[in-house]
């Protein structure tokens, strides 16, 4: 165990190193941004069209790229350097929101564009997420990792605290277009933070790129993935999780409304204090990584979150229920934060792109059906005892992760010592 004094320094020094400040800084405003643009498109479909199948039709426009295109998009990134390639992802992101900008101030906003941007926004988000998740690990030292991935995690629920609220104002304020408004600049801003920090890439060779070869290279990129003993351990679960908890919005609302019989006030409540709980338990989760084991970490906290949503479901006090949706975010991030870093730290630079996309994929597929399997569900099964199934489901997980050896091993596993696809095309 290292000193605490030495950690502490290590955190302080995070924030002095200038090249991952800039690009925090940068991607913090974009998501932040991202979220005022979608609110947005939301609200302007259900204005234009009063068509929930058209505003559904947004939400798929908006994960559909990333299910599709994202394991093609990882060879590419491979190949790409990784810090232009956020630069022009984020260039073509500018001008699509500026595009939709200009269309909506001058009420030529059709429903099939706002769909349309939606799609292309987030094709474009396929090759900058992958990009994104390995560039981190190029600007920071490796004990400061874990850190600098929480601060990553927390802007994710900053974003869903602030976003729509901003949004709201905005399209209250000066119409819908002022919103749109607010996430160009966010790229503009996110253009401008990657474009001044430096981040040297190791040097690498490629086989001229045509068919035979980038299936040859992506194919590696699922190879990488089976070989790596952290990566099969962890993702069966963390897919079965993601399938299994894709619905928590919709039980929360059946909760608050049919157990709880209470408001939209109180669900909005709920939420808020959830992603509260998220931001402390990312801002924290890269202190206990240095102290836990990151396996144990992982394993603990998932089991907690569990008891936390099993006991929730069973209580009627609705204080007590603010309380464990607090402690149910934090110890979300501190499962998804040390997962993460553990990734980033096993999988070679030269393999990031391909394997975060194909791991995005994956995740990604898991949200819709179980959304829809979760929407089915929430009608038949009484609220109270689908969060009982569901939280004991999720507590059995995360025994099992802890059982599997190569994530009881973990930190030893740190940084990559198995020998990934000798003789491949990579």
């Amino acid at each position: 165990m290292q000193d605490p004094k030495m950690q502490g320094g290590k955190t302080r020094a995070l924030w002095r190193n200038h090249n991952y400040v800039t690009l925090f800084t940068g991607q913090l405003l974009s998501t932040i941004g991202s979220a005022v643009y979608s609110f947005a498109l939301l609200w302007d479909m259900k204005v234009l069209t009063d068509n929930t199948f058209l505003m559904s039709l947004v939400g798929i426009a908006w994960m559909l790229p990333q299910v599709i295109i994202g394991p093609f998009a990882g060879v590419f990134v491979d190949r790409w350097n990784k810090r232009w390639t956020m630069f022009w992802s984020d260039v073509i992101r500018l001008g699509i929101t500026f595009g939709a900008t200009a269309l909506a101030m001058t009420g030529h906003f059709t429903p099939w564009e706002i769909i349309l941007s939606a799609l292309l926004l987030n094709t474009v988000g396929t090759v900058f997420g992958p990009a994104a998740g390995t560039l981190t690990p190029l600007v920071v030292e490796a004990d400061q990792l874990a850190s600098a991935n929480g601060l990553e995690q927390a802007s994710g629920p900053l974003s869903n605290i602030f976003g729509p609220a901003i949004s709201a104002g905005l399209i209250a304020w000066h119409g819908v277009g002022s919103a749109y408004a607010v996430d160009a600049i966010s790229f503009l801003v996110s253009v401008a933070s990657l474009f001044f920090i430096c981040a040297p890439e190791p040097s690498r060779t490629h086989e001229k790129l045509n068919v035979r070869v980038f299936f040859a290279e992506l194919g590696d990129g699922f190879r990488a993935v089976r070989e790596i003993r952290l990566m099969m351990a962890l993702l069966p679960t963390a897919f079965l999780l993601n399938l299994l908890f894709a619905p928590f919005e919709i039980y929360m609302v059946q909760f608050v409304t049919v157990a709880l019989h209470r408001t939209q006030v109180a669900l909005g409540e709920l939420n808020s204090l959830f992603a509260v709980g998220m931001i402390i338990g990312a801002v924290t989760a890269g202190l206990l990584s240095k102290r836990i084991h990151s396996g144990y970490l992982i394993a603990g906290s998932l089991l907690m979150s569990n008891i936390v949503f099993i006991t929730a479901g069973l209580s009627s006090w609705f204080p007590s229920i603010l309380v464990l949706m607090t402690i149910g975010g934090i110890t979300q991030s501190w499962v998804n934060v040390p997962i993460f870093t553990m990734m980033q730290r096993v999988i070679p630079h030269e393999y990031r792109g391909r394997v975060f996309a194909l791991i995005g994929t994956l995740f990604g597929g898991a949200m819709p059906i179980g959304i829809l399997l979760g929407g089915i569900a929430a009608r038949t099964v009484p609220i109270r005892d689908l969060f009982v199934f569901s939280g004991i489901i999720g507590g059995l997980l995360a025994l099992t992760m802890i059982a599997l050896p190569a994530v009881r091993e973990a930190d030893t596993l740190m940084p990559t010592e198995e020998p990934i696809l000798e003789g491949t095309t990579v």
